[in-house]
């Protein structure tokens, strides 16, 4: 179980997860940019023109995308990680940090994120367009950086059958 622990492999599926589920969360803010344009510029009555749910409510269905998207990342990372016959260690450890990084939302604030809303805002006025240009360069680093970690998996089993 010990020998199947690999440090790197699980720091490099946990940052593709934390860029992914930022990715995926900046989708949901742009498809629903309208409503967060009117919500940011404190517009309760447009708000409740483009939409008959509550604020609570439309806030509260963005942390279940949250939630939906880490789970299915975990299930990924932990389908990837028992195909390449790796021990299950590996997954809960990915989940543990996961959750644990992205729980304090350290990583939707600081000055990344900031040049990369200043960016991303150039091709768009509203957060619809901002955010999907945004979710979608960081969930493809998020995957680039998945990718690089599968292949990295896989020449680590394939290298310790010729050894």
């Amino acid at each position: 179980m010990i020998k199947k622990f690999n440090l790197k492999l699980i720091l490099l599926e946990c940052f593709a997860l934390i860029f992914i589920i930022s990715g995926i969360k900046r989708f949901y803010i742009a498809y629903n940019g309208e409503q967060f344009d009117a919500l940011m510029s404190e517009d309760w009555e447009k708000f409740e023109s483009l939409t008959d749910v509550r604020i609570g409510e439309f806030l509260a269905n963005q942390l279940y995308w949250f939630l939906g998207a880490l789970i299915i990342g975990i299930l990924t990372v932990g389908l990837i990680n028992w195909k390449n016959k790796f021990g299950i260690i590996n997954s809960i450890i990915v989940l543990i940090l996961t959750f644990g990084i992205s729980a304090t939302g350290i990583y939707s604030s600081g000055i990344i994120n900031r040049y990369l809303n200043y960016f991303c805002g150039i091709f768009g006025k509203g957060y619809g367009m901002s955010f999907l240009i945004g979710g979608l360069i960081i969930a493809l680093i998020g995957i680039a950086i998945l990718w690089k970690s599968i292949k990295m998996n896989k020449n680590t089993v394939h290298n310790t059958v010729y050894n």
